[in-house]
């Protein structure tokens, strides 16, 4: 099916819009806080993103607690709007020169909560208005698309206004992406009706459920285990090798960081973007190896990205490791929609972003002291390494249920 049909349809292509430009502000807003910590404390601008990651993994863990009660439309657009709002904070604390590391950290840490409680409602929100097995697997590549197109969008932005608009007011224009964000998902979905929920609990028992759910629906699934595993190790990887190893990297070896930094994103982006509209046509008959596949890819590039000292072959490279990324997480969604009952779908979802915030925690945690141990290059490429090992891993699991069929599947 061609990626794009189902934009014919309003309440996709309303939400779709909306979280396009959200998703390239967040790049704005990505770049700033790594950017502004590391005028304030250098290469441990690691522990600001670690605090970042904290509060995303405990949202991730408890904020279906709150969020399952709600109806999902409501939670995307109270977060949209406190995110922003939260953001204007900064830019106004930038603009009266009282911008601080204190400040910045309080602030992010709020907008990292915020977020953790936005994505699972989108992601149950989508088969609720896709609710043909094909259409629903084009729009999940459309929706999974948005963050790569900002790849693409946002870096190009940055380049361009690098010079005249300050770094502080970078999150004045993430804000009116996440207004937008809001206006978008009222139009689109606030006003349908409401996705059934089943209540199995009541009481401590839903406390319970809240947190447990997801493990509940993976643990007996094999390939989501995997697929858990590898989004955790591939979050190491993309925040020390690439959104906090690179842009000190090339603090340290480039005569134009920023732009060297924003034009290699813009080719991860177009990397990933291409990668996208191609597989989004192509049902992921054995998505265990496409999430293999994009393991070897993505560990290969990470490997690679510090010994590129010319910008085109950086850009090249950057590319090429962008593949793995609509490999990955068109696999993981399609296993989470076909192998979970809709109404745990947000639950499921919820637990891979904890793999995905558990690695970023990891990654921006042992950063600082793995540059200072072994230089900034040699810990991107040991974790490019380990990526690429994950992905081995993947092929020898295949091999042994292939010569093993019984006992796999007992397990």
């Amino acid at each position: 099916m061609f990626v794009l049909r189902p934009l014919s349809q309003r309440s996709i292509s309303l939400l779709w819009a909306g979280q396009v430009l959200a998703a390239t502000g967040s790049e704005f807003y990505m770049v700033a806080v790594v950017w502004i910590a590391a005028d304030f404390i250098g290469s441990n601008a690691g522990y600001v993103s670690a605090l970042q990651s904290g509060a995303l993994l405990f949202g991730s863990l408890f904020g279906g607690i709150l969020t399952d009660r709600w109806r999902h439309s409501t939670t995307m657009i109270a977060t949209d709007l406190v995110r922003a709002a939260l953001l204007l904070m900064l830019s106004l604390a930038g603009l009266l020169h009282l911008m601080s590391l204190p400040l910045l950290m309080m602030l992010a840490g709020s907008i990292a909560l915020l977020t953790s409680a936005f994505d699972p409602s989108l992601q149950a929100t989508l088969p609720t208005i896709a609710v043909d097995p094909d259409i629903r697997h084009a729009t999940n590549g459309l929706f999974d698309a948005t963050r790569r197109m900002a790849r693409i969008l946002g870096p190009s932005l940055i380049a361009l206004v690098n010079g005249f608009l300050p770094k502080s007011q970078f999150f004045t224009v993430t804000a009116a992406t996440f207004l937008l964000s809001a206006l978008a998902v009222w139009l689109a979905v606030a006003k349908l009706p409401a996705a059934p929920r089943r209540r199995e609990f009541s009481g401590m028992a839903a406390v319970v459920d809240g947190v447990l759910g997801g493990w509940r629906v993976a643990r007996g699934h094999a390939a989501i285990l995997y697929g858990l595993f590898t989004n955790l190790m591939g979050n190491i990887a993309w925040a020390m090798g690439i959104l906090l190893g690179m842009i000190l990297h090339l603090r340290e070896t480039s005569t134009d960081p920023l732009t060297d930094y924003s034009l290699m994103m813009t080719a991860y982006g177009v990397g990933n973007v291409t990668t996208n509209l191609i597989l989004s046509s192509i049902k992921p008959r054995r998505p265990v190896v496409w999430i293999i596949a994009a393991k070897l890819i993505f560990g290969a590039g990470v490997f690679l990205l510090p010994l590129m000292h010319d910008r085109m072959w950086l850009m090249i490279v950057a590319c090429f490791a962008a593949i793995n990324g609509p490999f990955e997480n068109l696999a993981m969604l399609h296993l989470m929609q076909t192998r979970s009952e809709p109404h745990r779908l947000g639950q499921v979802y919820r637990l891979m972003m904890c793999a995905i915030f558990s690695g970023l925690f990891l990654a921006y945690l042992m950063s600082p002291s793995l540059f200072a141990w072994f230089g900034i290059a040699p810990s991107i490429m040991g974790s490019g390494a380990a990526v690429f090992i994950s992905g081995l891993i993947g092929i020898g699991l295949l091999a042994w249920r292939q010569t093993h069929p019984a006992e796999a599947k007992a397990s």
